[in-house]
């Protein structure tokens, strides 16, 4: 750490140094060279720092292990992008439903996912209380014509047909 404060108070310096010598010198051309000249010094003088505080072994950076690094698998990235395209077809399907005035008490749905990555909806299965029991034509119909799956519609617990 004492390397970092000793650079600070080093560039501090030599900013202070260049800024007085700049106020002093009158001529546009003769200040341009000195602004080449106090640049370079500035930059030579922060880098003669580094290089000095790296040597004496007081600026270390953190080292990481393997350890540190999380792996991931494939399976593990195809099963949270299946678990999120789930929640959105769920999410999806309820608003689908309430649209057409129909509260489904649970939505669950299985996905699949092909070789070639291709998503696709093997179960739907939908819960709904006695009051929806009527509108399990308007459901199938619903899922079928958004999902292309026919749903397993439960009331109360009971499968219809």
């Amino acid at each position: 750490m004492s390397a970092l404060s000793s650079i600070g108070y080093l560039m501090c310096a030599v900013s202070i140094a260049a800024a007085v010598l700049s106020s002093l010198v009158p001529q546009k051309r003769t200040r341009k060279l000195l602004s080449f000249v106090l640049g370079l010094f500035m930059l030579s003088a922060a880098a003669g720092a580094v290089i000095s505080g790296t040597e004496s072994g007081d600026l270390k950076l953190p080292e990481f292990s393997a350890e540190d690094i999380p792996a991931y698998s494939e399976d593990d990235m195809n099963d949270a992008v299946a678990q999120k395209t789930a929640d959105n077809l769920v999410s999806a399907l309820n608003e689908l439903l309430l649209n057409e005035g129909i509260q489904a008490d649970d939505i669950k749905l299985d996905l699949k996912i092909t070789d070639e990555g291709r998503i696709y909806v093997s179960r739907v299965i939908i819960y709904i209380n006695e009051a929806g029991a009527g509108s399990a034509a308007k459901i199938r119909s619903i899922v079928y014509g958004n999902l292309s799956k026919e749903p397993e519609i439960y009331v109360s617990g009971e499968e219809t047909e």
